[in-house]
């Protein structure tokens, strides 16, 4: 039941695109030289690891005027939207997590294009560092100047149509390499957020659609790093259900260099290794099955809670993610909701630190 991701190269546009996996396209003017009303700042995005005691720092060029921001981000949920209302599709909100443009930022500041960063980590990891709290699935795309060639850039990019023509291309290239796969990430009616991140220099642009499941109100979300005790409890939107908690395994991350990020195209969400059965009555095969402390449901409400040691100990360091998957309306099943624990080497539970 997990996502996806593939790569595609146009290379006459030098449109290059990556997966997981409104109402009109908004009309703005005034960006044919992009960087002539945008003033540039540094972001610093930082990951401190308990396993070698460093930490990583990567400094990123990001827009940062007052409504200038914003309505980039509003086009591009203009372009989402139109798309998502051809197929009769309700519209995406834009979320409020900030991990599109973290990670676009990142591939921009430092000249790479992968799902993954410098870091080793996939989406959903720093998607539960910035806070997330629904389930997210990701878009990347990057379009360079036309203008460039070996000896450089002769004109600055138009940032509007840059984006326009990578969610096109998301949209009607996306067979030859990707199986459809971002098409099918844009048109998922299970999505009802987006978490857009939008960065560029003269020639080029970075985008990130972090497209979001959201439908879960917590009031006790995460783990106890001195007990071990995952909490899960909540309200669902009326009228959905819960499905099942399922526990995913990564090995840890490692540092990555800009050829291996260029190198990568697929992602998903490591390897299942285990299950949360409410009675010892019930029982997963082919995985580990972990009893609940505490597991209740009563109307839309519903509230579990389970120690996650024994499968730490069974499996060692590295990222697990707590996948939280639903039933809507009809009972179509999709993932609500992931959370990733970070393990070091000594078994203990730490939070990089991401700012």
């Amino acid at each position: 039941m997990g996502g996806a991701a593939s790569l595609v190269t146009n290379a006459i546009a030098v449109a290059v695109i990556l997966l997981l996996g409104g109402l009109l396209y908004l009309s703005l003017h005034g960006f044919n030289n992009p960087l002539a009303s945008f003033n540039l700042t540094s972001t610093v995005l930082q990951y401190n690891s308990s396993q070698n005691g460093t930490i990583l720092t990567t400094t990123a060029q990001q827009v940062n005027v007052s409504g200038t921001e914003a309505q980039l981000d509003a086009y591009a949920l203009g372009l989402i939207n139109a798309d998502r209302q051809q197929f009769g599709l309700a519209n995406v909100t834009l979320s409020s997590e900030p991990s599109a443009q973290q990670h676009s930022d990142s591939m921009l500041t430092n000249d790479y294009f992968s799902h993954w960063d410098p870091y080793g980590m996939k989406p959903y990891m720093r998607y539960t560092l910035v806070g997330g709290t629904g389930a997210a699935s990701e878009n990347v795309a990057f379009r360079e100047s036309e203008s460039c060639g070996l000896l450089g850039c002769s004109g600055a990019i138009n940032v509007k149509q840059a984006l326009q023509q990578m969610e096109y291309d998301m949209m009607y290239n996306d067979s030859a390499c990707c199986n459809n796969g971002h098409r099918d990430n844009i048109l998922d009616p299970s999505h009802n957020q987006v978490s857009i991140g939008i960065s560029y220099n003269s020639s080029s642009v970075y985008f990130t659609e972090d497209f979001v499941d959201n439908y879960i109100s917590w009031s006790n979300y995460g783990i106890s790093a001195s007990t071990d005790e995952m909490h899960l409890q909540g309200t669902l939107q009326n009228g959905y259900k819960l499905n099942s908690v399922q526990v995913s395994y990564d090995p840890p991350v490692v540092n990555m260099t800009r050829a291996q990020l260029d190198n990568t195209s697929s992602y998903g969400y490591g390897q299942t290794v285990a299950g949360v059965v409410s009675s010892p009555l019930y029982y997963y095969t082919g995985i580990q099955t972990i009893d609940a402390d505490q597991y209740s449901t009563q109307g839309n409400g519903f509230s579990i809670s389970f120690s996650m040691r024994s499968t730490i100990d069974k499996n060692g360091p590295g990222e697990y993610t707590v996948l939280v998957w639903l039933n809507d309306t009809a009972g179509h099943g999709f993932l609500g909701s992931t959370y990733t624990v970070f393990v070091d080497s000594k078994g203990g539970i730490y939070v990089p630190n991401n700012v």
